[in-house]
């Protein structure tokens, strides 16, 4: 501490030692050159904040900007099939697991309600059809939301609904009427910081049906047992979700911008253009007003035709494949899924490339979609079939519905049964877990297979007497041909 240091020290030791842990705070920045703004680093935001302070205002603009751009970007939209198609695929399938065989065949009747319209309150979507409805709103928007009943309907049919983040009433901030309750953004928060409710509008604040001004819009208070939040945090203490396209917005912006300018260079290029130069005044007789394939034309000894230069079109392909390789990245998938280009990649360079793509999908999958979404379904289809059949009730506390994920593509089938096979028989996996990472649940596949192998024995049995007879004439004609 210098002299100033020392003086102020004694008259407030709280301001001397903010001054000396100030001084400390300087001296270890020194040694990162990440922590100093440079004229490299000027356009980096260090802002401080939680990570919903720091997305509040922006997080609706990036959500109205990334819907924009999925509408009107190839590229984009094809970024969205790619993740919800390797997430969702063809849906997560509910299987339910209980060793009472009755409810077993309870279930497969319970299930073709799940994979019909009956499931979606609109009448439009079934269960894997709401599940991608979800993940594609999560992934433009960075979140959205699954309204619950209230109770089971008829024959302990659950009903939902799929809502876009826009129902949330973020006028409601601060506390709960008549509550210790916090609210932020329409969302209700208990004293220990759990959230208790959700305010949503009526209506869609955006719809053509609705009223244009929203402080005439109503809301209402919906248990958090009842709506399911879907969002992938990426912050600790993260309350809402931001588009998945935050990070790749500019430069699919720049590549649909460069596209135009390159169609407009095209367009330039293949304009073949010719400039007449003459002293003469008037109608020039013998100059042709356009050019011909194959044309002959003779022009006088004071003309001159001079031909347009129009600009090379170049380098286009490099630039393209740098903006598409930087969004492929940013979304988490390949440069290959994204754009359908395998000409730069072989058999096992594109498996690698995948594998790290799987990684993310699987982890996706089993942290953020069958926890947040599919757990809680889960509990509502138990819930709704012992409202439905209360005689099933101690039976269904000893059952649960896990979810399996669909099958991974595999380019090469051959190999890849043989790799799980070595695996079982080495006993590094057991056959249950390799059946599971097919898509497949293994009770369901023994079943089968009990059932084919008891079918074909059947038909042995009832093709034994018709063998044995044959067998029995090709004996007698040998004998005879022998006599």
């Amino acid at each position: 501490m210098n002299l100033l240091d020392r003086a102020i020290a004694a008259f407030s030791p709280q301001a001397g030692l903010r001054r000396a842990q100030a001084r400390m705070s300087l001296q270890a920045i020194a040694h990162y050159r990440s922590a100093s703004v440079t004229r490299r680093t000027a356009s980096v935001r260090a802002v401080a904040g939680d990570a919903d302070a720091v997305a509040a205002m922006a997080r609706r603009q990036i959500a109205l900007s990334a819907r924009d751009v999925v509408r009107n970007n190839a590229v984009a939209e094809r970024a969205v099939q790619v993740l919800v198609n390797a997430i969702i695929g063809t849906g997560i399938e509910p299987k339910l697991i209980t060793g009472d065989d009755g409810l077993r065949e309870d279930w497969k009747v319970r299930l073709r309600q799940l994979d019909s319209v009956l499931i979606d309150a609109d009448g439009m979507s079934t269960l894997a059809g709401l599940q991608r409805l979800m993940v594609r709103a999560m992934i433009i928007d960075g979140e959205a939301l699954m309204i619950l009943p209230r109770e089971a309907g008829p024959n302990g049919l659950v009903q939902v609904r799929v809502l876009e983040a826009d129902f949330l009433d973020d006028r409601r901030q601060g506390r709960a009427e008549n509550s210790v309750n916090a609210l932020y953004d329409g969302i209700e928060y208990g004293p220990d910081g759990r959230v208790v409710a959700y305010h949503l509008y009526d209506d869609h604040p955006g719809s053509a049906v609705s009223k244009p001004d929203w402080k005439g819009l109503t809301s209402s208070r919906v248990s958090a047992d009842r709506v399911i939040h879907l969002f992938r945090p990426d912050r600790p203490g993260q309350r809402r979700g931001v588009s998945w396209f935050a990070p790749v917005l500019d430069d699919l912006v720049a590549l649909a911008d460069n596209d135009e300018a390159q169609m407009m260079r095209q367009n330039i290029a293949a304009c073949f253009a010719a400039f007449w130069r003459s002293d003469k005044t008037g109608e020039a007789a013998g100059i042709p007003p356009k050019l011909a394939p194959g044309l002959i034309q003779q022009i006088g000894h004071d003309d001159e035709v001079v031909f347009a230069n129009p600009p090379e079109v170049t380098g286009y392909d490099d630039f393209a494949r740098i903006h598409l390789r930087r969004i492929a990245a940013g979304l988490g998938i390949t440069y290959e899924a994204l754009t359908g280009d395998l000409s730069g990649v072989n058999y096992s360079s594109a498996r690698i490339g995948r594998m790290e793509m799987a990684a993310n999908v699987e982890a996706w999958q089993w942290t953020l979609v069958m926890p947040q979404l599919c757990a809680p379904m889960a509990d509502w289809i138990l819930r709704g079939w012992a409202y439905a059949a209360p005689n099933l009730i101690s039976a269904l506390r000893n059952a649960r519905i896990s979810y399996t994920p669909p099958p991974p593509a595999i380019a090469d089938p051959k190999t890849e049964i043989q790799v799980a096979v070595q695996k079982v028989e080495a006993g590094l996996s057991s056959r249950a877990a390799e059946i599971r990472k097919l898509g497949y649940e293994p009770a369901e596949i023994d079943a089968e297979i009990t059932a084919d192998t008891a079918m074909r024995q059947s038909l042995a049995a009832l093709k034994a007497p018709a063998v044995a007879a044959a067998a029995q004439d090709e004996t007698q004609k040998e004998d005879r041909s022998d006599d």
